[in-house]
């Protein structure tokens, strides 16, 4: 049975709090990856100060934390599941800003703008894992099952397309050892910021049991 089943009524204060929180550090998380990949792919200026926003991330994820635990020593039998499960993923969420802050420090190796098919193809890469911090965020605050799973689905392709690029990349001869390096560090990042999102939003395609258990973007792959 899939989490959302088991939802009825309103939630407990600090359990809707918590929820609202979440949508907060992915919103956040969202503008994030928007500056530091067009940082990164459209040679923008960085006007964003990155470790501010993360900082909001951060202090939200504490804070759930603090909510979740306090409604479950307050009264355990509510919406216990739900708690449980806001404790697995907001480590999630919180990963997604420290990967932005990464592929920014990526661009910052960079010694020359970023252009050319290379780009063009991480770029389409980007797009995709972009047009997912909406949809992960709508899908978990409503229990939007079937988007869950195609944002799976993508994330599979994802990992499928990262590795492709990468291996491009290592043959090409038409980049710079100093772009490689700014590209494939970044593709990496692009790809676990999939993943933590994936894994999100399995919360609401899988049941709770196989929450985060789905396939994922790891050093392994």
């Amino acid at each position: 049975m899939n989490l959302f089943n088991f939802l009825t009524g309103s939630r407990p204060p600090l359990v809707d709090q918590s929820m609202a929180d979440l949508g907060v550090m992915l919103d956040t998380a969202d503008s994030m990856f928007a500056a530091a990949t067009n940082c990164l792919l459209d040679n923008e200026p960085l006007h964003v100060d990155l470790s501010a926003q993360d900082e909001i991330v951060n202090q939200r994820e504490q804070t759930i934390r603090r909510s979740v635990l306090e409604h479950i020593l307050a009264d355990p039998r509510a919406e216990l599941a739900l708690s449980l499960l806001l404790i697995s993923i907001v480590q999630d969420a919180e990963r997604l800003g420290d990967l932005a802050k990464s592929i920014a420090k990526a661009s910052d190796l960079a010694a020359a703008p970023r252009m050319g098919p290379h780009v063009e193809g991480l770029r389409e890469i980007r797009d995709r894992v972009q047009s997912a911090f909406p949809r992960v965020r709508r899908s978990f605050v409503v229990g939007d099952a079937r988007t869950g799973r195609v944002v799976m689905e993508e994330h599979a392709q994802t990992k499928v397309d990262v590795a492709d690029f990468l291996r491009a990349l290592a043959a090409a001869d038409d980049v710079t050892p100093n772009e490689a390096v700014v590209l494939a560090i970044s593709a990496r990042m692009i790809g676990r910021t999939s993943s933590h999102l994936s894994n999100i939003v399995s919360a609401v395609a899988l049941p709770f049991d196989q929450v985060r258990n789905a396939p994922t973007w790891s050093d392994n792959d």
